[in-house]
């Protein structure tokens, strides 16, 4: 075994809670998280008060039945409290399913019940959105229950307990109240005694996060990534980055996306440095706070806005180390940036897998830099598996620190891996003689739209359902605030009239916003193979030309 591959095993024994007890030993007085709420208020937590609070939090799940093992939803926006959540449950072995808070209630029930959820943390409100109201419509049970504890609806067999975290005013008489359990986590002797026990039995190969991710398929799938590997994956990006000590990390990406859980969360929690975040991304606040707050790294899919609110609120982010830099009109505004981080990774091994650095040579400068330590890729020509000459593009197959498989889903968990091991991506990649690597593209049928995976065969089979639609086909064309933008072709059947306006609004009610064809172009005839089936390549390649001519 190497010695990078030895490091890995180490690394993904820790749990979760043994590396924030390390952090929190190491800098107990230091800022880990400085949160900015939707109405404008900033609040922040010490290591020492995280671990304190997450421990509280930890004895009142307990108290409620929350196992090693069970799977708890965690439906709420990026919080102080949804760390804690988080934190929580995975301290006493319980794994953490994130819902997206733009999800429409269709493709919540899915989450909920193909995770087998026995637990739900949420908030009562946020904006125009109605958590409560929503789960009971999807679950009648719950919204006929005058006592917390006893669901037990045919919707959800699995679900049992539902936390509510009032940030509105809002209440229900079949939850838990989330401050109650944190009382009930300080004073009560025998939750915290059966919490500590709990937390003891923990080891790092208990499942942390159950994420799911929008494949090839029509459904998302749920990955299992276990509490070590998360460990290992925060430890190794963060060194690779070359976090240093003290730093201060915004990130504007939501926590129920592994740019916020893994990529912002980790890199900080694991190196006891700072993560500044705010509940819903705004450019103006989110410039104010990284100048409020000295933020030396910045993450995310949208830098340009905030760079545009910091000029016109006259801010200089002169304190961003680390941070993008696309043309010489940023570097006005981050003068001090000297690069910044472009990863390739993918959910299913921890999310970043090979990340650049500061030190890497500028030939290599628009490359994804080298794979993480203890981390193997091959890449291999996709219809044969045989591994492709150096810089030539093909299917890159990861091993090393990889997920456990799909929740629930042992066919696909048994396509995603080769018999020795190998966990087959479907994206494509090239790598240099130096083992730099650059992505290509997606050999599956998946978008990228600002940061989100977006299945094209989900998207499909909804518009499909439409009474008015004989077929519908949807392709990816660039769009330069999203990265990628989804455009649908639709065939309607015969002496059908459904307009573009009409099948937006029906689509809006059932998808959530960032799944949405921005375009639906009407056809008379999709273009076909010989075989009959769908040629994706011509029209793939008519709505290129069509965009770069509009």
């Amino acid at each position: 075994m190497s010695d990078a591959a030895a490091e890995l095993a180490e690394l993904r024994k820790q749990t979760i809670w043994e590396m924030l007890q390390a952090s929190a030993a190491r800098v107990p007085d230091r800022a880990a998280l400085v949160a900015l709420d939707d109405d404008g208020s900033e609040r922040r937590l010490s290591y020492a008060e995280l671990v304190d609070s997450a421990s509280e939090f930890s004895a009142g799940l307990a108290h409620i039945g929350v196992r090693r093992g069970d799977r708890v939803v965690l439906w709420m926006t990026n919080s102080l409290e949804w760390v804690i959540a988080c934190l929580a449950a995975m301290r006493i072995g319980a794994a953490v399913v994130p819902i997206n808070t733009f999800l429409k209630p269709d493709e919540i029930d899915y989450l909920i019940r193909q995770s087998g959820a026995r637990h739900i943390v949420m908030i009562d409100a946020f904006r125009k959105l109605d958590m409560p109201a929503i789960l009971g419509k999807l679950c009648p049970a719950f919204a006929a229950s005058k006592r917390p504890g006893h669901l037990a609806g045919p919707e959800f067999p699995d679900l049992r307990n539902v936390v509510l975290l009032s940030c509105r005013g809002g209440t229900h008489p079949g939850t838990f109240d989330f401050r109650s359990l944190q009382e009930l986590g300080r004073s009560n002797p025998e939750a915290i005694a059966l919490a500590d026990e709990m937390a003891a039995a923990t080891t790092g190969s208990d499942l942390g996060f159950v994420k799911y991710t929008s494949g090839s398929t029509s459904f998302p799938k749920g990955v299992m990534l276990q509490q070590g590997g998360i460990v290992a994956n925060g430890m190794l990006h963060s060194r690779r980055i070359g976090v240093i000590d003290g730093e201060i990390f915004f990130s504007m990406m939501p926590f129920f996306h592994g740019g916020g859980s893994i990529w912002g969360l980790m890199t900080m929690l694991t190196r006891g440095g700072t993560l500044v975040f705010t509940e819903a991304f705004t450019a103006t606040r989110a410039a104010e706070l990284i100048d409020q707050e000295q933020a030396t790294i910045l993450f995310g899919a949208l830098p340009n806005e905030i760079y545009d609110a910091a000029r016109e609120k006259g801010l200089t982010l002169s304190s961003l180390r680390i941070a993008t830099i696309t043309c010489e009109a940023d570097r006005e505004i981050v003068p001090n940036a000297s690069w910044f981080i472009m990863p390739s990774g993918l959910t299913e091994a921890y999310g970043p897998m090979a990340v650049n650095c500061g030190e890497d040579p500028p030939e290599k400068f628009g490359k994804c830099g080298r794979m993480l330590d203890g981390y193997e890729l091959r890449l291999v020509d996709p219809a044969t598996g045989k591994d492709v000459a150096t810089g030539e593009v093909g299917e890159a197959w990861v091993r090393g620190n990889v997920m456990l498989g799909y929740w629930n889903k042992p066919d696909e968990t048994a396509r995603a891996f080769t018999q020795d091991g190998w966990l087959k991506s479907e994206d494509l990649m090239s790598r240099d003689e130096d083992g730099y690597i650059s992505y290509v593209g997606r050999i599956k049928l998946m978008l990228k739209v600002g940061g989100e995976n977006v299945s094209i065969e989900e998207v499909e089979a909804l518009i499909d359902r439409h009474e008015e639609v004989a077929i519908s086909a949807a392709v990816g064309v660039p769009d330069e605030r999203k990265g990628e933008r989804m455009r649908a072709y639709v065939e309607l059947r015969r002496g059908a009239k459904l307009t573009e306006t009409e099948l937006h609004d029906w689509l809006s009610t059932r998808l959530a916003r960032f799944k949405q064809p921005r375009e639906i172009l009407f056809v008379d005839a999709m273009p076909r193979l010989a075989n009959s089936k769908l040629d994706r390549v011509t029209l793939g390649e008519m709505a290129t030309q069509e965009v770069e001519t509009a």
